[in-house]
């Protein structure tokens, strides 16, 4: 079976338009999750041997440039005399700082243009167990609300 140039030609363009509507789909899918996903804070903690929250961990994916985003994070912690910002790579958009005996890594990640994602580690002291949590979380929505995002904590 031999096809002619008409025939080819035509057959070419259904598969291109069918590869268009297929891939428009899925972009408006992955939209649609993308909003989903954005200034939802996720976290997890780590217990030590007596259940003590020894180390948590708290993560947002938020519509701004990594750089701005990087910047109003050390805006945040310049602005918070109790903490100090021992270490800052503005390079890797990655800080160490400790409040008290408590320590925190903060990373900015570009995942775009437009959107970030802020991790935080925070490690906490057995004076202060819950400290950690809720400094993590803390952290990350005020780093949210001085860049006018929404950001609440997830379901986790």
């Amino acid at each position: 079976m031999r096809l002619d140039k008409t025939t080819f030609v035509g057959l070419l363009a259904k598969i291109i338009l069918l590869s268009f509507l297929f891939s428009e789909t899925a972009h408006s899918q992955l939209i649609f999750a993308a909003r989903h996903v954005i200034g939802r804070i996720n976290q997890m903690s780590q217990e030590d041997s007596n259940n003590n929250t020894a180390s948590q961990f708290a993560t947002v994916i938020i519509d701004a440039p990594a750089n701005k985003v990087y910047a109003t994070a050390v805006n945040v912690a310049s602005q918070n005399t109790a903490v100090t910002i021992v270490s800052q790579d503005s390079r890797n958009m990655k800080m160490n700082v400790t409040e008290g005996g408590n320590k925190a890594s903060i990373s900015v990640v570009p995942l775009g243009n437009a959107s970030s994602e802020i991790m935080i580690s925070a490690t906490v002291t057995a004076q202060n167990p819950n400290l950690g949590t809720s400094a993590a979380v803390n952290s990350i929505m005020k780093i949210c609300n001085q860049l006018n995002k929404v950001c609440k904590p997830g379901a986790n």
